[in-house]
Parts: C-alpha cells; structure tokens; sequence
C-alpha cells in the first residue's frame, strides 16, 4: 500500500457547450495527453505522443472524472485547473470554463500501483534517430542490442534517455514497487545497462 492522493473533479461549461464538443475532450487531453497518428505520404504512419499535465508521473484513473496520483503531482492538476495551463494546448487564454474538484488522502493497493507505474513507463515517448518519437523502453532495447553488435550510442542520445528515464526511476514509488513488477524491474535493469556503457 501507498499513500495518494484521490481526486474527483467536474468541468463546468457554459450551457452553448455540449459534452460531445471537442472543446470538452481538448480539456481531457490537456489532463491525460493524447497520442496522435499521422499517415505521411509514403503511407507510413507515426505516433506522436502529445504530453498532458500527468503525462509525467504515475495515475489511477478509477472512473472518467476521478484520478489517483502521487501527492507530489497534486500541485500540477490545481493549477490546471486554477489557470489551464498544459503542455497538450497552447492556449492563449483558460477559457469559458471552471473545475471544480474534491481531494481526499487514499491509499491504493500494489496492484494498482504496479500497473499505473507500467502504464508510465509504456506512455513514456522520445525522439529516435530519425526524429520521430518511440517508446522509451524500446529506444532502450534499441541502444542495448546495437551495443551487443558493438555499436557504441552517442554520448548526447545516451544523456537524453538517461535524462527521460530519470523522473521515472527516481519517484518515490518507483523506488519502493518496481521490484513487484517483472517489466519494471526489466526496465531498471536497462536503465542500469544503459548508465555502465
């Protein structure tokens, strides 16, 4: 068990807005992020993975208006909520629009916590080579197998993972629950792989 933060929130919006509005779903984006394909003209399709407010720490979302966090992460979806501020939309101004939310401390179970550390790490994205974002677990079984064949990664592509997987390995409830995990423990073991090349 670990304590978290569990917090219930409602977005209210001027009556001319409806809920199936796009409006309404840029401002669960700006929360959660979202990944958008894009089919270039060689018929190739990319995922670009757009950041949100909790893209960078672990959730449990328990139903569509309630998530469960870090404590440390409930200063970054208050202010989202004050001012709409977000890494998904450059918006110039919030909007017509208020959040209204309940906080209460909570404990969630391993289980949980396992899976929201997991989801973290698969949601986790970073430009490749060729400039086009990939998993971070993958561009680390990328680096480890080239280096098996005797490729050496460049100095600057090692520090840029090593710098994207450091909020992940270093949160407090990484440091404490990864062990539980086979796939995050797998993880760590890449990480540590990656730091010895």
């Amino acid at each position: 068990m670990a304590n978290a933060y569990y917090i219930q929130y409602k977005f209210i919006l001027p009556e001319n807005i409806k809920h199936s509005t796009y409006t309404y779903q840029k401002l669960f984006r700006a929360i959660y992020g979202y990944t958008q394909n894009v089919t270039k003209s060689n018929g190739k399709v990319y995922h670009y993975h757009r950041k949100g407010v909790l893209s960078d720490t672990p959730y449990v979302r328990p139903g569509k208006n309630a998530v469960i966090i870090h404590p440390s992460a409930f200063p970054k979806i208050k202010q989202f909520f004050a001012t709409g501020q977000n890494p998904s939309h450059n918006w110039r101004s919030k909007g017509d629009w208020k959040a209204v939310y309940y906080m209460d401390e909570k404990e969630i179970d391993d289980a949980k916590l396992v899976s929201a550390l997991e989801d973290w790490v698969d949601r986790t994205y970073i430009e490749n080579t060729e400039r086009f974002p990939t998993k971070i677990h993958d561009e680390l079984s990328t680096i480890l197998d080239k280096h098996k064949l005797g490729e050496k990664p460049e100095e600057t592509r090692k520090t840029k993972i090593l710098n994207e997987v450091n909020s992940i390995i270093s949160s407090e409830w990484f440091k404490l629950h990864h062990p539980k995990s086979q796939k995050l423990t797998d993880f760590n073991e890449k990480v540590k792989s990656l730091k010895g090349l």
